[in-house]
């Protein structure tokens, strides 16, 4: 019930101005990404093995991360990628899911809070990100997809976002499943 309140502050706060303190809206975030919500909203009610078709740059995983850091691109920028990649995914599950689909609620919600995060992102100038932004925009064949599990597209977004906020704001994990480390659980089909 609390973070439902502090859920839609941020909402209505970000519609009047834009929010200042972007951890606030990672620890709503952090909330809406614990174990038992993706659990239940995209893997329980989605038929076994269902999969979406995504792109290669869609599927950011923490390994994807430390090799982009390894390079010396800033976490700001770092950070601009992830959350444009991951509004896009759940722009795509958005628009594959029926009107009364009892995941559409929580992606709808997912969507709005990286809509105001990326209101306080900067623009990138990184050649790399600026690269692979634009390998996001240019249409490719579907043969050039891969099927992802809608879970493992979050699972992902969950873990890169302990990985990327983890120095500047302090995010509850209770089940420990920070996992940007070696032998973490599943990141991707």
């Amino acid at each position: 019930m609390e973070s439902a309140v502090l859920f839609l502050s941020i909402l209505v706060l970000g519609r009047a101005a834009v929010i200042p303190n972007e951890c606030k809206i990672t620890e709503v975030l952090n909330d809406k990404l614990q174990y038992e919500k993706r659990l239940m909203y995209m893997s329980d009610y989605f038929p076994l093995d269902y999969k979406f078709l995504v792109k290669h740059e869609e599927v950011l995983r923490c390994q994807n991360i430390t090799n982009l850091r390894n390079q010396g691109i800033p976490v700001k920028e770092l950070r601009y990628l992830w959350g444009i990649v991951n509004e896009r995914i759940l722009f795509k599950m958005k628009s594959a899911l029926p009107g009364r689909h009892p995941s559409l609620q929580y992606v709808t919600d997912l969507a709005a809070i990286f809509k105001e995060l990326l209101k306080i992102r900067q623009q990138v100038s990184n050649e790399i990100i600026l690269g692979i932004l634009t390998r996001l925009k240019v249409p490719n064949d579907v043969a050039d997809r891969k099927p992802v599990r809608p879970k493992a597209l979050l699972d992902n977004c969950f873990k890169v976002l302990h990985e990327l906020h983890r120095e500047d704001c302090s995010l509850s994990n209770p089940r420990k499943q920070t996992a940007c480390y070696r032998g973490a659980g599943t990141t991707g089909d």
